[in-house]
């Protein structure tokens, strides 16, 4: 079957399409959830061809001269033209086309370092993920690929990772971010929170007084470490501020009070 029919994409579709896709069919075919493992691999097969821009190219247009250069017959270039255009001479593959599998890990492998099992429908391996791996990293697992010709050697099998964030965190190169909602009179007055960081570990932060919604406050040390670089980020937090239903009436009087010495936009904290 055609590898665009197997995905049920169009010739035209865009890598995210194909993309889409894919983890759609993959997910309902994956024999660890019951699927039809046949199915699967053809699944596979189609990605892995698809995903990968060159591979495409030469699927979609496997011999554009095909058919060019025939008919010279006993000319002197026929070997020439031969040559030029895969008569003859055609190159053979060395080995099976490499495999590419998609496999999404969490914010705390990335940031620990953890090894997982990866499950390609033909076989299963064991892949270390280093500390302070990033969104995208690919890991090459040589002569791990999927064998489509039995009479040539297994190809490598390309592990692409993607982190899966918890709500309200985000990442950049070394540094993480955190959204931290906090109640607006705290901000005006300054308190201390607690952050429990994506290890589960609890750390003491203090919100200065008169702190605005979006104030970024840096937590040092506290961001991924990157050993193969030498490099540990920060832990950035952001404020983002509650705003209290206030009903008492006595304690809407007081706050219209202090909004009364805030006149001409001045702070009213000395």
């Amino acid at each position: 079957m055609d590898h665009y029919e197997t995905l049920g994409v169009s010739k035209d579709a865009s890598q995210q399409d194909i993309k889409k896709a894919y983890r759609k069919l993959a997910s309902k075919h994956h024999p660890d959830k019951g699927g039809d493992q046949e199915q699967f691999k053809r699944v596979q097969a189609a990605y892995d061809t698809l995903s990968d821009p060159e591979q495409r190219a030469q699927y979609d247009n496997p011999n554009p001269f095909e058919g060019f250069g025939q008919g010279f017959g006993n000319s002197p270039f026929a070997d020439i033209f031969g040559d030029i255009f895969g008569g003859r001479q055609q190159r053979q593959p060395t080995k099976n086309p490499d495999g590419v599998v998609d496999v999404g890990i969490t914010l705390l492998q990335s940031y620990t370092g953890s090894e997982i099992v990866v499950n390609t429908g033909y076989a299963s391996f064991n892949v270390k993920i280093e500390q302070g791996v990033d969104d995208g990293t690919k890991l090459r697992l040589h002569g791990k690929g999927p064998i489509r010709d039995q009479r040539l050697p297994a190809g490598d099998l390309i592990v692409r990772l993607h982190i899966e964030y918890p709500t309200d965190w985000g990442r950049d190169r070394e540094h993480l971010f955190y959204r931290q909602n906090i109640n607006a009179i705290d901000a005006m007055t300054g308190c201390t929170i607690t952050i429990c960081h994506v290890d589960n570990k609890k750390y003491e932060l203090t919100v200065p007084a008169g702190s605005m919604h979006g104030t970024k406050l840096k937590m040092k040390n506290l961001g991924m470490r990157i050993p193969t670089y030498g490099v540990v980020g920060d832990l950035y937090i952001i404020i983002e501020l509650d705003v209290p239903t206030i009903k008492n009436e006595e304690d809407k009087e007081l706050l219209n009070k202090i909004k009364q010495r805030n006149i001409y936009g001045k702070q009213i904290y000395r």
